[in-house]
């Protein structure tokens, strides 16, 4: 950035760099940060405007052409103006200097800063009133030092009005004069919000790529940069080259690295996203340990830049420039760049295996769908590269592995044709290779559900028979039966309600037999939807086992999916209230532990369908509810699944509305009021206690089990279970025998 341009955006950083300058504690500050971010800039007005006050004499000394620390000594006397006769060093300047009060600049320090560390921490000592600051993209990493980081600038509007960045703010003055005029229109302006965004408001980038426009336009300027292209060079005359472009920036900084580090970002330049330790260790070939010493490495010469995930996790990301340097670089070798390649597409296909078991573990599947979510463009670029080296197979494992992640993301489309094409790659290699045949079975299993979800049955029937057909071929054990289940659940869609109970008896018999519980209440609920439909009285019981064999697992989203269909088949037997009910649990836990699109749109209809409370109010709020279920169908390209919700009735929500924001408004609907009589009920309940807790409470003394209760109750055993635990708390029980043990004391 040229010294004497405006600063856009730095306000805050000038006070608080100027508020640091006048601690009397703060005697080393390093301004630090990436190329091109603007700190010699911001250390000039800073130097300008607020230390002449502070200081005897205020000494600036550029040091970007020095290489060694004999010649930045002597700059440094020269500056302090010391003869030239003598051979600076770090006692004698600092003799030199004695007890004025001197303020010292060293600017663009990059390339020395390391060296010259135990030389200024020995000025510090002889100078007890010098004060020194640094502009560095390194740290001198010295006891005394206080580090000063500057980000690149803003990239989106301030709150949620309207107007335009900060950082597009510096581009449209950076603009050459004779075209400003024409760019302030509004597709522009977008336009270069984007460029803006795909430089990572980075100063010295935008006002290289501003200076661009005119003879080239914003839209062509936003293409080159989305395809890696950043082919831009200031023309000013009184600009150092390496300012020129960030390129250039980069390259004169290279200078400051060890060939490891060159190497390591090389490597690392072919992520698309933040990388976390994990990727360094596994993309570098290190040990743990030697992976966090050269992460930490390159995060303190401001190479990757802090990302710190929701959960609290250190994840570091490239700046846009910054990784296309290094993968120009990268590029001129194939050997390496294969190889780097190769271990980044190993690294993300074991990231997918270990995901899969992620997403279904209640306390670790929000952060894996969020994982998954910010990997999303290196999970991309993984699998393209292992379809390009004709690697089908794994990618066939990966993306059924991430199978539940993409289908909550809303991602299936894009996943289907990646599916489909390593599926026809694999069956036109070999088609009789029985080893890769359960393989197959299983990604065309998956490949028909995902085109069930899209609507395109004729599609999904296909490819569920085929998949069927190999898993008897293959002799997999329960595999014909997991097809069967959607195979069942096309014919029930279908209206063929007879077939769907046939084929769901089936695959529940066989599935029970080999005791896989996810598959088993899979094949349940469709079986209870299918006699519902036919008016079984008993429609009920396969849900509830199904609900009961679920409390073994950790997977609260197989729960969530199981109670919206109990509630479906309570409604199709006009057990409103109960249906109420058991889609506010499934709802949730689908709030606490993420549904996809279809999952939310389906328990919006059925609570709008069950709601109890007929007022305006309430007839207001479910309008609302059907008209969020009929925006997320539209917005997801959700299909009707066959079930007659009124889904043309409601009136749309906001236009920003959110998954979990449509889940929240329906849970606003009022349950249907206790039966009970509340006053007499709050004279006999021990202090504390809902009325369901109550009623739970009283019913284990009188000896009935969790699953009696439930069935009692009509509710989930996993919903007893989390009632009994708070009636325990509140009592202060250690067991159910001691709640019994009160309840009839009470009751005595």
């Amino acid at each position: 950035m040229h010294h004497g341009a405006r600063l856009y955006g730095r306000e805050g950083d000038i006070a608080e760099l100027s508020r640091l300058l006048h601690l009397p504690e703060v005697r080393l500050l390093t301004v630090t940060g990436p190329a091109g971010v603007g700190k010699s800039a911001l250390a000039t007005v800073v130097l300008a405007t607020v230390v002449p006050s502070a200081a005897d004499a205020v000494v600036g000394v550029d040091l970007a052409s020095t290489g060694d620390p004999l010649a930045a000594w002597r700059k440094v006397a020269s500056g302090l103006g010391m003869s030239d006769a003598a051979v600076p060093s770090p006692d004698r300047i600092g003799a030199w200097i004695g007890d004025r009060r001197v303020f010292l600049a060293l600017d663009n320090s990059d390339l020395v800063a390391p060296l010259l560390a135990p030389g200024i921490g020995a000025l510090l000592g002889l100078c007890p009133r010098l004060r020194v600051l640094l502009t560095s993209r390194s740290s001198l990493n010295v006891y005394a030092e206080r580090l000063f980081p500057v980000a690149p600038l803003p990239v989106r509007p301030r709150g949620r009005g309207t107007g335009i960045s900060v950082a597009a703010r510096l581009f449209l003055d950076r603009v050459g004069a004779h075209y400003r005029r024409d760019v302030l229109q509004g597709g522009d302006l977008r336009n270069i919000s984007e460029i803006c965004e795909a430089l990572d408001g980075l100063p010295l980038a935008i006002e290289v790529t501003a200076r661009a426009v005119g003879t080239m336009g914003t839209a062509e300027l936003l293409q080159a940069l989305r395809s890696g292209e950043f082919p831009y060079r200031s023309q000013l005359l009184d600009v150092p080259t390496r300012h020129q472009s960030v390129p250039g920036a980069l390259s004169w900084g290279d200078r400051a690295l060890t060939s490891d580090e060159r190497s390591l970002m090389r490597r690392l330049a072919v992520c698309e996203s933040s990388v976390d330790l994990l990727t360094v260790q596994r993309l570098g070939g290190f040990s743990r340990m030697q992976a966090a010493g050269r992460l930490d490495s390159l995060v303190h010469k401001s190479l990757l830049v802090s990302a710190k995930r929701a959960d609290g996790e250190p994840e570091f990301r490239m700046l846009a420039v910054v990784r296309s340097h290094y993968r120009k670089q990268l590029a001129r070798s194939p050997e390496e760049s294969a190889e780097a390649r190769a271990r980044h597409m190993d690294h993300y296909t074991r990231f997918a295996a270990v995901a899969k078991s992620g997403l279904c573990a209640a306390e670790r599947r929000s952060r894996w769908l969020d994982l998954v979510l910010t990997r999303l463009p290196d999970i991309r670029t993984a699998v393209h590269g292992l379809q390009a080296g004709g690697a089908h197979a794994e990618v066939v494992r990966l993306l059924l592995a991430l199978d539940d992640a993409l289908t909550v993301h809303h991602l299936l489309p894009e996943a289907a044709v990646m599916l489909e094409r390593s599926l026809a790659a694999l069956r036109a290699a070999d088609p009789q290779d029985d080893g890769l045949t359960p393989l197959l079975a299983d990604a065309l299993r998956t490949a028909g559900r995902w085109a069930m979800v899209g609507g395109d049955r004729e599609r999904a029937g296909e490819l569920l028979t085929r998949a069927g057909e190999l898993y008897e071929r293959a002799g997999v054990p329960g595999g014909s039966a997991k097809a069967a289940v959607f195979l069942g659940e096309l014919a029930r869609r279908a209206g063929d309600l007879r077939g769907a109970v046939a084929l769901a008896e089936g695959a529940v018999a066989t599935l029970d037999a080999r005791r896989e519980v996810r598959g088993a209440a899979a094949a349940r609920r469709l079986l209870a939807l299918a006699l519902a439909g036919l008016g079984d009285a008993e429609a009920e019981e396969p849900l509830l086992r199904a609900l009961d064999d679920l409390c073994s697992l950790d997977d609260p989203y197989a729960r969530a999916l199981a109670l919206v269909d109990l509630a479906r088949v309570r409604l199709l037997r006009g057990r409103c209230a109960a249906a109420h009910g058991a889609v506010r649990e499934a709802m949730e836990l689908l709030l606490l532990h993420s549904g996809g699109p279809s999952d939310v749109v389906l328990a919006l209809e059925t609570t709008a369908r069950a709601a109890p409370d007929r007022s305006d109010a309430g007839r207001q709020l479910v309008r609302q509810v059907l008209g969020a279920a009929r925006t997320l169908r539209e917005r997801h390209g959700v299909p009707p699944d066959g079930d007659p919700v009124p889904v043309s009735e409601g009136e749309p929500p906001a236009d920003c509305l959110s998954l979990e924001s449509a889940l929240a408004l329906a849970l606003s609907v009022p349950s249907a009021p206790e039966a009970a009589d509340e006053s007499e009920a709050d004279a006999v309940r021990p202090a504390g206690l809902t009325p369901r807790q109550y009623q739970i409470a009283e019913l284990v003394a009188e000896g009935m089990t969790n699953r009696q209760i439930a069935r009692t109750l009509e509710l989930s055993e996993w919903t007893v279970v989390n009632h009994l635990r708070q009636v325990m708390n509140k009592l202060e029980c250690p067991s159910r025998v001691h709640v019994a043990r009160v309840m009839r004391q009470r009751a005595g």
